[in-house]
């Protein structure tokens, strides 16, 4: 009887895993605050530092280096909107942010249409270290707690990146095929297309596609969404708003 009884309840678990794997599971999403931004500008990245402090990479269009690169810092804020810091990342860094709880990573461009991943040391927010990226257009930058994760526009490619060996170890495709904001809930990537406009669910050790947030919460075919998590919940935020969107997704 207690054979049955363990093998009807593992049926049962490897049933519950196979539909929270599958790509076709419909999520539902729930608008449920805001935190507005602090500093002028347009972010092309965002990470939580911590329960109270959101760093933001914030680019100036209207303010243009002689060498014709807009002007870009790196902002510390708080949820209350007082800024911290404002440091000039003109010519380094251009987009994504992720904090792996000692350290920050952005990215930036380099001559003939490559990127650099960079390593910053937080208190100074000076570059420790830099390492090339396979694609040539990152847009999102996470950490799982082990590995970073960045997607490729152009590519449609996720790629993760072993800070014990500074390099790319893994590369796989993604469910759309403009790639853009990304994050990690402790759980599961959260990934967002330009392409596509959805939002999608990746899971397990192959973070393999399994579920899409439904088009009547989230649709923004042709506009890029950024994701930041804060340990608790999941963030995003439209390219050009100046607002984020606090989250939950079912």
């Amino acid at each position: 009887m207690r054979g049955w009884l363990a093998l009807l309840f593992l049926c049962g678990a490897l049933a519950a895993q196979a539909q929270d794997e599958d790509p076709d599971t419909v999520l539902a999403l729930s608008r449920l605050d805001s935190l507005a931004i602090a500093a002028p500008g347009r972010v092309t990245g965002m990470a939580w530092m911590g329960a109270d402090t959101l760093a933001l990479l914030m680019v100036q269009d209207d303010k243009v280096t002689a060498a014709g690169r807009a002007e870009t810092r790196l902002v510390l804020q708080t949820r209350a909107g007082v800024v911290l810091r404002s440091e000039d990342m003109t010519g380094v860094l251009d987009r994504a942010l992720a904090w792996d709880g000692r350290e920050l990573w952005s990215c930036g461009d380099i001559d003939g249409g490559g990127s650099l991943l960079y390593r910053l040391e937080p208190g100074l927010l000076t570059v420790r270290g830099s390492y090339a990226t396979p694609g040539h257009r990152p847009s999102g930058l996470c950490h799982d707690g082990r590995f970073l994760w960045l997607t490729d526009r152009d590519s449609g490619r996720l790629d993760r990146f072993d800070p014990q060996v500074d390099e790319i170890t893994r590369s796989a495709p993604t469910p759309g095929f403009s790639p853009c904001g990304v994050t990690w809930d402790g759980r599961n990537l959260w990934v967002t297309d330009v392409g596509t406009g959805r939002l999608y669910r990746l899971s397990g050790s192959r973070r393999a596609w399994s579920g899409t947030v439904e088009a009547a919460g989230f649709l923004w075919r042709g506009r890029p969404v950024h994701l930041a998590h804060d340990g608790r919940d999941l963030w995003m935020l439209p390219d050009g708003s100046r607002s984020l969107v606090k989250v939950r997704i079912m």
